[in-house]
């Protein structure tokens, strides 16, 4: 049994990693619970660092710590239970194509690309503090955390749903529904034109029912947040009946062990990425043209067009088969070559094209050993 993780663990992208196999026998494992709330918090270790990147889409700030939870002194020992300790480098939601590091054991590494699945969960129920498993070892919960009698000022009850991190903490988003006759339901459609009355103030005197009473009560039995969605069927304090959840989960990262090679480039120029060499064949406001050879010979040529189409950008970067129209991998997949295609000011600016080239790129899965020391766990993850 793995005992302890090393993980990037991020607001969006997290991979959780490292659990030595030796520790202590029969102590139960501590994935998904959280740190105690008076553990001690060193702010400052030195070696790890932190970094202030400017990215394509924006800003962010990469870190990286140590976690141990759940340990305890038996005997003059300091026992750390299995998933107790992890090391975690934080980074922002997806990285790919955006120009983002993450940290490792203090050294930068370009996100070079992912892959998700998508989990769905129907018609299952949740007693108040209890956790459905959305992946098998785990690793993943959607745990049914709060009620609330009488928000609303009527007989209804909220409830509230929330995912679980390997690392014992929750994802930022509240999915809170309330289902009740004495409610109106927004998510049914029945009021996305409004309530049908013409503009002004409605009295709600206590002497006389008018067209409001009993319908100021307003809700929904949905909840949708980002790629994630909630679809509730009942909610009782007790008990939460869940009618559908979805929500995506990382399932593999491909990081580069070397800096990224960025630059911009005529037709004509060729730039080596280690020991392949990118060729720039042809460079248009609609089409560019590249080709990459290997060291073993092998080549490869890819023209990417409708670089001038205005929905080219709509689902980047978080669809992988739009990110996939605009990279050319080695068949071994130790090369990518990427059209910076969220450059502020787009891919090809005077006669040149951005690319973002990486090499010596490993993957990682969720989860796996660590290759190069196989007592710890991998788990990236989102």
């Amino acid at each position: 049994m793995k005992n302890h993780v090393l993980g990037l663990l991020a607001g969006g992208l997290a991979l959780a990693a490292l659990s030595p196999v030796c520790g202590a026998q029969g102590a139960e494992s501590a994935l998904c619970q959280a740190p105690a709330r008076t553990a001690a918090i060193i702010a400052k270790v030195p070696g790890f660092k932190s970094y202030d990147l400017d990215l394509y889409i924006g800003k962010r700030t990469i870190n990286e710590g140590v976690v141990i939870r759940k340990s305890y002194i038996d005997n003059g020992k300091i026992i750390i239970p299995p998933e107790g300790l992890y090391y975690s480098s934080r980074l922002g939601s997806i990285g790919t194509m955006t120009g983002l590091d993450v940290v490792m054991l203090g050294k930068r590494q370009p996100v070079v690309n992912e892959q998700y699945e998508y989990i769905i969960v129907k018609n299952r129920k949740l007693k108040l503090g209890e956790s459905l498993k959305l992946h098998e070892d785990g690793s993943r919960l959607l745990q049914f955390t709060a009620s609330k009698g009488h928000p609303y000022g009527n007989a209804a009850n909220s409830d509230t749903v929330r995912i679980m991190k390997a690392s014992g903490n929750y994802y930022g988003t509240n999915f809170t529904v309330a289902i009740s006759p004495t409610l109106k339901d927004f998510s049914s459609g029945k009021y996305n034109d409004g309530l049908g009355l013409p503009e002004g103030r409605y009295p709600l005197p206590a002497d006389e029912t008018g067209p409001l009473y009993h319908n100021t009560y307003f809700t929904s039995s949905t909840y949708p947040s980002g790629q994630s969605y909630f679809i509730g069927e009942k909610a009782g304090m007790d008990e939460i009946s869940v009618k559908e959840f979805g929500t995506p989960s990382l399932t593999s990262i491909w990081l580069s062990a070397a800096p990224r090679i960025s630059g911009a480039y005529a037709p004509g120029d060729h730039v080596m990425v280690g020991k392949a060499k990118v060729d720039v064949l042809a460079v248009s406001p609609t089409e560019v043209t590249l080709r990459l050879t290997e060291e073993s010979g092998k080549t490869a040529e890819k023209t990417f067009k409708g670089m001038d189409d205005p929905a080219a950008l709509d689902y980047l970067p978080s669809s992988a088969p739009d990110r996939a129209k605009w990279q050319l991998n080695s068949s071994d997949g130790k090369i990518s070559v990427q059209l910076a295609m969220l450059k502020p000011g787009g891919a090809v600016q005077d006669g040149k094209v951005s690319l973002d080239m990486y090499r010596d790129i490993y993957e990682i899965r969720n989860p796996q050993e660590w290759p190069s020391d196989t007592r710890f766990l991998a788990r990236p993850d989102t």
